[in-house]
């Protein structure tokens, strides 16, 4: 036999029986989306909610609407979703629920305003972005009037798919990654770059941790530059160039073994007698080599180096 839960809500403030029926199956198929159910039968006495849920009735209040809308919402996270009415002697356990409520009040959830408003709230606190058309289109199939437009939708939704309400993108080598929004971006870019386990890591680099972490912004590199840029601490610890500014001048050779170029390469691996060291000489008109293995890179050896070998 399974368990049984109990879910008891408190409404501060004005509803009529049929808004309060709407809070009730809004409610309840919260708290199923908070185990993650996704296959769900519900019973309902107020034969109104379940045929204008239904699409039996048609819906004329316009709070009953708002109600509507956010129950369909809910219902589209819902893989297998059906409601059905059940006669009032048939829903005693819930109606004893309602006038009693839980022994415990503490457990009893209490709302201070519609359901409704309170997404409508939500809604209006995210700023829109990429992210919109996908979801419409994904929950509830929402597409432009234009064909073509909506040609373009269907081939971009193919890369995305909904898991528990969130929007994962689906790649080739990789496992799925979670879609992120601008702001939510900017707070895992915050936390990757200079959080506790941070290394202030620039451009490539962080964007590699942030995709190797699983998420997914389609601006991350532009966004990612930005960000580095208004980081005090890399501007302030960063490399600076203190040679200045100035035009190339090219060094002309009129003649062969006119002027040299000297440089070291190493160190190296040692070598037999322990050479690590080679001094490269470079003739700038004929691009004649001298090279020399050494020991140490000494002015001593140099010298010796010039001797034999150039002049």
């Amino acid at each position: 036999m399974g368990a049984v839960l109990y879910q008891a809500v408190t409404l501060r403030f004005r509803a009529t029986n049929n808004q309060a029926e709407y809070e009730a199956l809004i409610a309840g198929l919260k708290f199923e989306l908070s185990m993650a159910v996704k296959h769900i039968q519900v019973f309902s006495d107020s034969l109104l909610v379940v045929n204008q849920v239904n699409q039996t009735f048609e819906t004329k209040d316009e709070v009953l609407k708002k109600y509507l809308h956010q129950a369909k919402s809910l219902i589209s996270l819902f893989k297998d979703f059906s409601l059905t009415h059940v006669p009032r002697e048939e829903n005693q356990v819930a109606d004893r629920l309602a006038k009693e409520g839980l022994p415990n009040l503490r457990q009893t959830q209490v709302f201070e305003r519609p359901s409704f408003e309170c997404a409508e709230a939500s809604s209006e606190e995210r700023s829109p972005c990429w992210m919109d058309r996908i979801l419409d289109y994904l929950r509830s199939g929402i597409q432009p009037d234009s064909r073509q437009e909506a040609q373009k939708l269907k081939l971009v939704c193919a890369k995305y798919t909904l898991i528990d309400g969130e929007l994962y993108r689906r790649s080739y080598a990789k496992p799925l990654t979670k879609c992120l929004r601008p702001d939510e971006a900017l707070k895992v870019m915050d936390v990757v770059h200079r959080g506790e386990c941070g290394t202030h890591a620039r451009g490539r680099s962080l964007v590699m941790r942030i995709l190797r972490q699983g998420f997914f912004c389609p601006n991350i590199h532009k966004d990612a530059q930005v960000f580095v840029e208004k980081c005090s601490q890399c501007q302030y610890y960063a490399d600076m160039q203190r040679q200045p500014s100035g035009y190339l001048k090219p060094i002309n050779s009129s003649r062969s073994f006119a002027i040299w170029g000297l440089d070291f390469l190493g160190p190296m691996p040692s070598a037999m007698r322990g050479y690590k060291w080679i001094l490269v000489a470079v003739d700038y008109f004929t691009k004649w080599i001298e090279a020399k293995p050494l020991t140490q890179p000494t002015a001593q050896n140099v010298e010796n180096f010039l001797w034999a070998n150039i002049v």
